[in-house]
């Protein structure tokens, strides 16, 4: 999930792709309680960039139940990185999706760049990047030297299906054995019907790939969809109430195996993130 706010301590970046409300942890916290989750990964949004002080903040406050995962410069001090892991940092973010001109270049050196980083740390590394994206970084991403996250099942396209070449490339990523997606996003990737469960071929095919490698998340407080350019400053974009119980009805739709399911959302994230 990711924290916004409060906006008066953590003001978003000037550059960015979307203006949001405040989604405090308090409100995540009722959430989790209401769905009977118990513990927190903390995803540093695109909003902040590069300035981890409120994910760190709720970091701080949720304690040994959270964890997090952080927007890093790859030239960044080890001191910096070691403090960072003390707070519960196990993960840094590479988002080549929005606002993808911070990443200038070559991603495939990008991505060289942040193992060679993080991989003293034992930390992994999530990328954010569509199917299509992904297949151009296939082979970097299966020679990276760490652990590698894929984000919201590799952002495909719900209605071109499973064959897409895109998705067939992030299935074979996840034969490699450094490889994980995250079971999230499933409004994401069905934007265009609107149906959560056109979802479900997708979470499939993943979990047939590599189950022990699979994680679970609900994207709160799912920011409204937004392109991937810098927004006018006076526009505002809403939350969109995704009821979580509904995600977890969508999981277990997906994955009807009691071990398999409960070794998604608890067993595999416990070992990623070293809960």
């Amino acid at each position: 999930m990711h924290v916004f706010g409060p906006f008066g301590r953590f003001p978003l970046a000037a550059e960015r792709a979307y203006n949001v409300a405040e989604a405090t942890l308090d409100a995540h916290e009722r959430m989790k309680s209401r769905v009977g989750l118990e513990r927190t990964v903390f995803v540093q949004p695109s909003g902040y960039a590069n300035d981890n002080r409120a994910m760190l903040h709720a970091l701080a406050q949720a304690g040994t139940r959270g964890r997090g995962v952080a927007v890093i410069d790859p030239g960044a001090s080890r001191a910096t990185l070691e403090e960072l892991h003390a707070a519960g940092v196990r993960g840094a973010r590479l988002n080549l999706h929005t606002l993808g001109s911070r990443y200038a270049g070559d991603a495939a050196g990008w991505i060289a760049r942040y193992g060679d980083a993080i991989g003293p740390l034992g930390w992994h590394l999530q990328i954010l990047l569509d199917a299509d994206g992904l297949a151009r970084v296939e082979d970097a991403l299966a020679r990276a030297t760490v652990p590698v996250v894929l984000d919201h099942m590799g952002l495909p396209e719900g209605a071109k299906g499973v064959a897409q070449p895109g998705f067939q490339a992030v299935l074979r990523l996840l034969a490699c054995g450094h490889v994980w997606a995250k079971l999230s996003g499933a409004d994401r990737i069905t934007r265009e019907s609107g149906r959560l469960f056109d979802a479900l071929p997708f979470m499939r095919a993943l979990c047939q790939a590599a189950p022990e490698r699979l994680v679970w998340g609900t994207d709160w407080p799912n920011i409204g969809f937004h392109s991937r350019s810098q927004v006018d400053g006076a526009q505002l974009l809403p939350h969109r109430e995704l009821d979580a119980g509904g995600l977890l009805d969508l999981l277990h739709a997906a994955v009807p195996q009691d071990e398999v399911r409960n070794a998604i959302l608890a067993a595999n994230p416990a070992r990623l993130y070293s809960f």
